[in-house]
């Protein structure tokens, strides 16, 4: 893959989110257990910021952010920390990821192309313009 592939065509193709995202997953983790917290005072201030105070406190801005990161409603950001996958897929990027999976293994020699109008310099070309030149 080229050095400058976008985000989210490797996370695509590996499987897995990208470090960001992982913190942001780490970090909404952390506001739901604050959220489920027996501590009365721990459970009242968390509630407070992330439904009351949302803009005006550092965990309801982090939240906001999630939510319109990730395209959730607010009370639908809890659950989802839950599952593996927080990437939004867009149907574009789906296409770019499986052409440059097909073309990746065409380039290690895994399959081969139907015709020979394609040279290895090509593929490492459309490789390239997929990963990097959207």
């Amino acid at each position: 893959m080229p050095y400058n592939c976008h985000t989210a065509i490797l996370e695509r193709l590996s499987g897995t989110m990208s470090i960001f995202d992982t913190l942001c997953k780490r970090s909404l983790r952390f506001v739901q257990k604050c959220l489920k917290s027996e501590n009365v005072l721990v459970n009242f201030v968390s509630r407070h910021a992330v439904f009351f105070s949302r803009m005006n406190s550092g965990m309801g801005r982090n939240v906001q952010f999630y939510c319109e990161r990730f395209g959730m409603r607010l009370h639908d950001s809890v659950p989802l920390v839950r599952e593996r996958k927080m990437v939004v897929d867009d149907d574009e990027m789906v296409r770019q990821a499986s052409m440059v999976k097909d073309l990746v293994m065409v380039r290690d020699v895994v399959c081969r192309l139907s015709s020979d109008e394609f040279s290895f310099d090509d593929v490492y070309a459309l490789i390239s313009h997929l990963c990097v030149g959207m």
